[in-house]
């Protein structure tokens, strides 16, 4: 289907529920710019195309529920009006990639054996809650979200799972109400402790978990001890 006929097919069910071809038209090129700024967020980390339906497990429902919400809001129609747009652009979305089974998309992800199945360097976490704003993300080594999904299986207070075909990791924290989605983002990674395999910034007061208490880049760095000379021998008259 080319462009022409599936923005056709857009306004004539945008008309149906009295939404003008103005309103669908910003309201889509919202929608439309964040997909385009995700897409290339995913070249860059990983090289390929982010697929319509994956980009979609990404935001989870409510995610893109929140999002639809802004877009109406900004085409006038008002932020209670989400499910309308969603109802308008799934009448003219392509279908989803074909799967071995017939579950959501976001249930192709399994359960996290262990923390040492985060092996990507570095990661994009952002936290989804379907009551708070959109998390504009933040960077975490590899070396972090280990620490923190060891420490949450050691103490069984969350859950985490994994996405093998992307590495796509999500996990829980049972004090709040949302999860955290960790992407990995490899060209993200900065330089390591040699000790503790996490960045400058992770060894700092706030932030220090699981991290040692000095950044060191090279074994040459590290405290070395000082050689203590061997005792004299006292005479024996």
């Amino acid at each position: 289907m080319d462009q022409s006929t599936r923005e056709q097919l857009l306004y004539a069910e945008a008309a149906k529920h009295g939404v003008s071809r103005d309103q669908i038209h910003r309201a889509v090129s919202i929608i439309a710019a964040v997909q385009r700024r995700d897409r290339q967020d995913y070249r860059t980390n990983f090289g390929g195309e982010l697929t319509p339906d994956r980009w979609l497990a990404g935001y989870g429902v409510a995610g893109f529920e929140d999002l639809c919400a802004k877009a109406a809001q900004e085409a006038g129609l008002g932020d209670d009006n989400s499910v309308l747009i969603m109802r308008i652009v799934s009448a003219i979305a392509p279908r989803p990639e074909l799967r071995d089974d017939d579950r959501p998309v976001h249930f192709w992800a399994r359960p996290l054996a262990d923390p040492s199945e985060a092996e990507f360097p570095a990661y994009r976490v952002t936290y989804d809650d379907p009551k708070a704003e959109i998390s504009t993300g933040f960077d975490w080594s590899g070396a972090l979200l280990r620490t923190t999904l060891r420490a949450s299986a050691i103490t069984s207070s969350g859950a985490a799972s994994l996405e093998e075909s992307t590495g796509l990791i999500v996990f829980t924290d049972p004090h709040l109400p949302g999860a955290y989605i960790a992407r990995p983002a490899p060209k993200r990674a900065r330089p390591v402790c040699v000790r503790c395999a996490q960045w400058e910034g992770e060894h700092t007061l706030h932030e220090r978990f699981g991290a040692c208490p000095q950044f060191t880049t090279t074994a040459a760095d590290q405290p070395t001890a000082v050689p203590v000379p061997p005792p004299v021998p006292t005479p024996v008259s």
